[in-house]
This record gives structure tokens, sequence and C-alpha cells, in this order.
């Protein structure tokens, strides 16, 4: 289980989360400050951050600084802190991928393995999608066993 008062959530779920945004560019110290956020469904702290994620406080601001420039997170004041939380809409996209592998992954796969023949750039796109596709049919697997185990959503809605 990660470690977290926020919720008992299995490792895997932010193995994966952190995995997606990985190869979406992001350095794994900021895709795990990201995952945290999504997961708390509240505001936080840098220093509660680095508590959370085994992060040192300088790693995590600037983790925050790149999810906030690129609109992920954003951050206000509570009193004499500064805290972030993580923007809603790509929490749904997380954890709702079905609907992105049924109308845009599933479709180009199958093209690519219409077409790519012997072209190296598009067999290499379909090793990536067909990787893609398995780490995101897993996240699923695990979102659906803790949902079914406990009865209750990651993140908010």
């Amino acid at each position: 289980m990660a470690k977290s008062g926020i919720r008992e959530i299995p490792e895997e779920i932010f193995f994966y989360l952190e995995k997606i945004l990985e190869s979406m560019g992001y350095p794994p110290a900021a895709s795990r400050v990201y995952v945290y956020l999504i997961v708390a469904g509240k505001p936080l702290t840098i220093n509660e951050l680095a508590q959370l994620t085994g992060l040192g406080k300088s790693t995590v601001a600037t983790s925050l600084k790149l999810l906030e420039h690129d609109g992920l997170v954003y951050s206000y004041k509570k009193g004499r802190a500064k805290t972030y939380r993580a923007r809603s809409a790509l929490n749904k996209v997380l954890f709702f991928p079905t609907k992105i592998l049924k109308e845009y992954i599933e479709p180009l796969e199958k093209l690519l393995r219409e077409y790519a023949g012997d072209n190296p750039q598009l067999n290499e796109l379909l090793k990536e999608i067909e990787e893609f596709n398995k780490i995101t049919y897993e996240i699923i697997r695990v979102i659906e066993k803790y949902r079914e185990k406990t009865g209750e959503p990651l993140g908010e809605p």
C-alpha cells in the first residue's frame, strides 16, 4: 500500500498513473507529485507532498512549478502556506481512460497493423501503442478492483 493518511491505495495504482505521466514527458518526480495530488482530493502544501512522496522539498517545489506552468495544478494561499491542488479535468481523463482507448487508440492500432508493413516508423509507433494499451488496461483493472473492494472512487469525480 502507498504511504498515505489520505486513503489506503494500492501502490500499483500509483505506479501506473506515474507511468502514464512519464510517457507524456513528465519527470518521475513531477509525475509522483501530481499523482499524490490527484488521489488526495484535497489541497496539499509542499511540506505535506514532500512527506507523502518521500521527495525533498526542493524537488517537490520544482515539480509543482512545472505542473502549474502546464496547467495540471493550481495554487493558492491558505493562511501563510501555499497549497496546491490537481485540476479535475485531467483527473477525469486519467480515471476514465476507456473512452480514449475505444474511440482513438484502438482504431489507430488497427490502422497501424493494417498499414505498417515494413515501415520502421509505423512499426515503432505500433509498439508504443501496444505498450500504452497494456499499461492502460492494467490501470483500468486495478482501479475497478479497488472500487469493487472499497466502494469508493479515487480522487474527485
